[in-house]
């Protein structure tokens, strides 16, 4: 019999949900349910349990390390292992080594095995920056498709003196040779001179040459993805024929310039010669043109080679560019902020710097 209760066996039990009386009982149900609603402590005010960060869609792990009990979203139980990267950004925070910026980020982490924390501050690009794109040397000349009849020596341009190996073809008389070679002269404009010349055993013909208008095509694009504003574009080059073509689609479609504006032109020497701007029209391009041209952050320029006497100097030295630099977010030193981990549920990062940041934890 228990000593808080008294049942007299010999009448019926009378079940009442609805009242407290000592005539009457409650069913098992709302017995169970007057315990929890009248339960002393509440699962989250117990000592081992810190639920600080509690919403809906969670679940409840053990800190070994904490010695408590605490939730993780069931999504990001990868963050708590340390398997996944979240980003955090402050945008102009105020700090020094006096009076660190202080950001709270919450978290969730069982036992501390937590990806290192990476913070990155913004810094401005640089401005008037000047960079070498051809040099023109023997080493760029991968920049460029193969030709044969084009030089790269410091300089670009035609190449006027060419060698063929002759080849015997019989004697002549008892004390003279016959050599003989074949010459497509019709690469050629005109040729200027002949000259044998003997190396060891062999016979060589000797040519000075003017060879036909050439392109010089450019065979890969010139990123620009890390340019916010071009200020120019400039060659340096001698001669009157040098004629140039720019292509901003990896050299589908080919631009030149007229007057005020940007015209397609199509890369055959003909319309270059023609249409093709001049070193000084190149040169004289200025910042507004040249950056509407830069819509897809990459350009590519081709070169049309002529000369019309053997005594022309005509060739292209230097390519460079001008540029105002992108900003960039650069990974700030250790010594610049500090991390704590101030629980299980909050990380603190100290920055002891000004300026824009991005923090990956």
């Amino acid at each position: 019999m228990s000593e808080f209760f008294s049942v007299t066996l010999n009448k019926d039990v009378v079940l009442d949900d609805s009242q407290t009386s000592q005539a009457t009982g409650w069913s098992s149900q709302k017995i169970l349910d007057e315990i929890i609603q009248h339960r002393i402590t509440k699962f989250e005010e117990l000592s081992d349990v810190n639920v600080a960060n509690k919403k809906d869609k969670q679940i409840i792990v053990y800190s070994e390390d904490q010695q408590k009990f605490t939730t993780i979203d069931i999504g990001n139980i990868g963050d708590a292992a340390g398997l996944s990267l979240k980003q955090i950004s402050k945008m102009g925070v105020v700090g020094n080594t006096d009076s660190p910026y202080g950001v709270d980020i919450p978290i969730n982490t069982v036992d501390f095995k937590v990806p290192r924390v990476n913070v990155l501050q913004f810094q401005q690009g640089d401005q008037n920056v000047i960079k070498t794109l051809n040099s023109f040397s023997n080493s760029d000349s991968s920049d460029f498709e193969s030709d044969d009849m084009i030089v790269f020596d410091d300089t670009a341009h035609l190449k006027t003196d060419y060698s063929y190996k002759m080849q015997y073809v019989g004697d002549v008389g008892t004390d003279n040779r016959e050599y003989g070679c074949e010459i497509d002269k019709s690469i050629f404009k005109s040729i200027e001179d002949m000259q044998e010349n003997v190396d060891g055993v062999d016979e060589y013909l000797n040519l000075t040459a003017i060879p036909k208008d050439r392109l010089l095509i450019a065979s890969g694009d010139k990123d620009l993805s890390y340019v916010d504003n071009i200020d120019y574009f400039k060659i340096a080059a001698t001669g009157i024929n040098i004629k140039i073509v720019a292509s901003v689609d990896s050299g589908v479609t080919w631009k030149t310039f007229n007057a005020d504006h940007w015209e397609d032109i199509k890369l055959a020497v003909d319309d270059v010669k023609a249409r093709g701007m001049s070193i000084a029209t190149f040169n004289a391009i200025n910042s507004t043109y040249w950056n509407l041209l830069n819509t897809n952050k990459k350009i590519r320029f081709s070169y049309l080679l002529s000369m019309d006497s053997i005594s022309d100097v005509e060739n292209i030295d230097n390519l460079e560019l001008q540029y105002d630099g992108k900003g960039k977010w650069v990974q700030a030193k250790e010594d610049t902020y500090d991390v704590i981990y101030a629980s299980n549920t909050q990380l603190q990062v100290f920055l002891k710097f000004s300026g824009d940041v991005k923090i990956n934890y």
